[in-house]
């Protein structure tokens, strides 16, 4: 698994437009860090942006299958489950290991309500497993994987606004910071098992052309 780790991270440098998409993401991850700033970790718009990091490393990964040349290795299938679900997991992990630290030392100095910094946690938590079940389908189905990823995130959205003055956003609230810390890693480890198992259903269905507009024009 480590070599996959590293071959992935290593193979970036090959990807479709990658100064391209660094800068978008760049630019993505800035927005995050300034929402995050000025709103004190209360805004769930600034860990959405962050959690977007994730996704470009899976879209890059995976922008490299197109190549006749990867095709035709046994490279394809890593390329596609294993390396990508990785990598992307890993950058999840360590924006989530930010935002956990951020808000711990926020908690500690009484710069925010720890509530409102616990209830925004969740609900990032909430979009990167949305955004699991949408990098699983969207690059071999783009309009059904865009569907799910909406209708999934309205759902959710619109549950955690109800919950949010209910029993259950004071459970959360009230729940001990640690335990709430390893709970959320466990849903990122099982939406990344989740996406594996997508992925692995779906590996031998041909990749959506909308998905990398452009990409497979360029590659012929």
């Amino acid at each position: 698994m480590l070599k996959d780790v590293k071959l992935g991270f290593q193979l970036l440098k090959y990807s479709y437009r990658l100064n391209s998409n660094i800068m978008i993401s760049g630019a993505i991850l800035l927005i995050g860090v300034l929402v995050e700033i000025l709103s004190k970790g209360t805004s769930l718009i600034g860990g959405v942006y962050f959690m977007l990091a994730g996704m470009f490393v899976y879209q890059l990964i995976m922008s490299m299958d197109i190549s006749q040349m990867i095709q035709s290795t046994g490279m394809k299938k890593r390329l596609q489950l294993t390396i990508p679900v990785i990598a992307s997991t890993l950058v999840y992990m360590g924006i989530y290991t930010f935002l956990v630290i951020e808000r711990a030392v926020l908690i500690h100095q009484g710069v925010a309500d720890r509530d409102v910094l616990m209830y925004t946690l969740f609900n990032i938590i909430a979009v990167i497993f949305t955004m699991f079940l949408f990098t699983s389908i969207c690059y071999k189905y783009y309009v059904v994987g865009l569907i799910v990823f909406l209708v999934t995130f309205l759902i959710a959205f619109s549950g955690l606004q109800m919950a949010s003055s209910s029993d259950f956003a004071a459970f959360i609230c009230n729940m001990n910071y640690g335990i709430f810390v390893v709970l959320g890693y466990a849903v990122i480890l099982f939406g990344a098992a989740l996406e594996y198992f997508i992925g692995k259903l779906l590996y031998k269905k041909p990749l959506s052309e909308f998905a990398f507009r452009g990409m497979f024009r360029d590659a012929k």
